[in-house]
């Protein structure tokens, strides 16, 4: 979706989470000005995305070559909203903002389970078991790719995390942590944590919402988005 008088301007770009794909996004872009220049990206390995698993460092830099705006608010959510944080910090004069969607993006985000699911015998088994929920009877076809893409990018997450939060102070962008009350997999805590650590952040808690805010409380956080635009200036 473009804007006809200010898509020159700047860009909202949307990073989806692990499994997922850029329609997740659809419940909240519905409640988005028409005018905005909306990106949704399926990130590689994911939807029509022909590209296989990468990292979250090579994830960053796939999305860095995504930008068209001259000036871009990143929305990521769950490992996307991680991505999104480390190219805010690789290209600051690109990103104006950030809205983190039940980020993982410090070591405190991590759980037991989260080990677990990267683990080698029951990384297969619960990654399959994830595929099958996510996916649902009419997308079996994708199955494969779909497990093995959330195994994949579940251990590059235990791997390069630590990278991702020795930088945050340096993210000076205006940010807002969006954290649903009923979150099971990212801890409310670890994520008023990860607001402290980034340079210009608030957080942002959606009470009725769990991880996958966008779906539980679309017009809650369209309402967030479309206050950090204003607060940063890219929207009148």
């Amino acid at each position: 979706m473009r804007s006809s008088t200010m898509a020159t301007e700047f860009e909202v770009v949307f990073l989806h989470g692990q499994p997922g794909q850029k329609e997740d996004f659809s419940p909240v872009s519905r409640w988005m000005d028409p005018g905005l220049w909306l990106t949704c990206l399926d990130r590689p390995g994911w939807g029509s995305n022909p590209l296989g698993v990468i990292g979250i460092e090579a994830n960053a830099q796939w999305v860095i070559d995504q930008l068209r705006g001259p000036r871009v608010l990143l929305i990521g959510h769950s490992l996307g909203a991680t991505i999104a944080a480390r190219v805010a910090e690789l290209r600051p004069d690109r990103v104006a903002g950030l809205v983190l969607i039940a980020p993982p993006i410090t070591q405190t985000s991590l759980m037991a389970i989260d080990r677990l699911l990267a683990a080698r015998i029951v990384g297969h088994m619960t990654s399959a078991l994830v595929a099958g929920v996510a996916l649902g009877p009419r997308r079996r076809s994708e199955f494969q790719r779909v497990r093995r893409s959330f195994l994949a990018e579940q251990r590059h997450l235990l791997d390069e995390l630590k990278r991702v939060e020795d930088s945050l102070a340096l993210v000076r962008c205006p940010s807002v942590v969006v954290a649903g009350l009923r979150d099971r997999v990212v801890p409310l805590a670890a994520m008023a944590h990860a607001a402290d650590r980034l340079g210009d952040a608030r957080l942002e808690v959606v009470p009725a919402a769990g991880h996958d805010v966008m779906h539980s409380a679309p017009v809650a956080t369209a309402a967030i988005v479309r206050g950090i635009l204003y607060e940063i200036g890219l929207w009148r």
